[in-house]
């Protein structure tokens, strides 16, 4: 691989344990709809402001601590600074063609994107495969089971696929070389899935699984979405 493989490689790496680094952890067994209401008061609170955008994602990197996930949440930072230092950078350059360059708006813009795509992240991590399983099931019967499988496929593909890049690496083979044996890698790991489940397909019964102390630290963070939005909306009137 040449450098900007490499580079390209690092990247997809840190994107993917961003998603997938803890499986099926205490944050996925959560509620996917509390997670949603969260980041929607959020984004629409705080588009106006940095700081209020600040204050409501406050609580999501307390709940990644309160659950020891240090890493994941090192990873979703990293993740969530490439839009931000994009469209910074993008404003950057606009502005010195204009003529006009205003440090302080950069880091707005960048900040404001970064913190608008944590919260983001943080609804892809508490994306419950059983709870989307659930749903699936009351939609159309026998349905649920794709939800189940898409997770167990890409958690079995994103865990060989680093190994795959890694191995890639030291023997300096090219980009597209690695790029085809993970299609087909992950062509064989769905159809080793599929194949072991077509005989349990029509018995297959989807059950939501949830943890309570991830729906509480779930619901305090609403708690302090709703005291949030009381205080400002006191505070302006």
């Amino acid at each position: 691989m040449g450098r900007y493989a490499r580079a390209l490689s690092a990247v997809v790496t840190v994107i993917l344990r961003s998603l997938f680094l803890y499986g099926f952890s205490k944050l996925r067994r959560g509620s996917i709809s509390l997670s949603i209401v969260h980041v929607v008061l959020a984004i629409i609170s705080g588009l106006g402001s940095v700081e209020l955008l600040v204050l409501y994602t406050i609580p999501i990197a307390t709940l990644y601590t309160a659950l020891r996930m240090y890493i994941l949440l090192i990873y979703t930072l990293a993740v969530s600074s490439i839009p931000g230092l994009w469209m910074a950078l993008t404003q950057l350059l606009l502005d010195v063609a204009k003529g006009v360059v205003d440090p302080y708006r950069y880091l707005a813009i960048y900040a404001r994107a970064t913190l608008i795509s944590l919260n983001i992240m943080f609804t892809l991590h508490t994306l419950n495969p059983t709870e989307i399983s659930k749903l699936f099931d009351r939609a159309k019967r026998f349905s649920g089971v794709y939800a189940q499988l898409f997770m167990r496929i890409a958690s079995f593909l994103v865990k060989e696929g680093i190994e795959i890049v890694h191995t890639h690496s030291l023997k300096r083979e090219s980009l597209w070389k690695t790029l085809a044996i993970l299609i087909l890698r992950g062509d064989e790991i769905a159809k080793g899935f599929s194949e072991g489940l077509i005989p349990k397909y029509r018995r297959y019964r989807s059950t939501a699984i949830y943890d309570i102390k991830t729906v509480l630290l779930q619901l305090t963070i609403i708690i302090y979405d709703a005291i949030l939005i009381l205080i400002t909306t006191t505070f302006i009137q």
